[in-house]
């Protein structure tokens, strides 16, 4: 049996100017947690799903989602 790939992380950054830890894996599916609700998260089908339609006071209204590899100060402590 083939051992998936690891999850990819990613933020949610809100209007508000919180974020939320995501994980997006290989077959697109991700989750969301709320850290201001220890209990609750969010999971859809793919990115795309997780922020549209979203209605103004939904917290997901308006937010991106951001990879640590957007980041214009990101560097890779490994390999050469």
């Amino acid at each position: 049996m083939d051992v998936p790939p690891p999850a990819r992380p990613f933020l949610v950054r809100l209007t508000d100017g919180r974020a939320w830890p995501g994980a997006e894996f290989a077959d697109g599916f991700v989750c969301v947690h709320h850290p201001d609700e220890p209990t609750v998260c969010t999971i859809a089908v793919s990115v795309d799903a997780l922020l549209e339609d979203r209605s103004p006071g939904d917290p997901l209204h308006g937010a991106r989602v951001e990879r640590q590899d957007d980041r214009p100060d990101h560097r890779k402590e490994y390999g050469p």
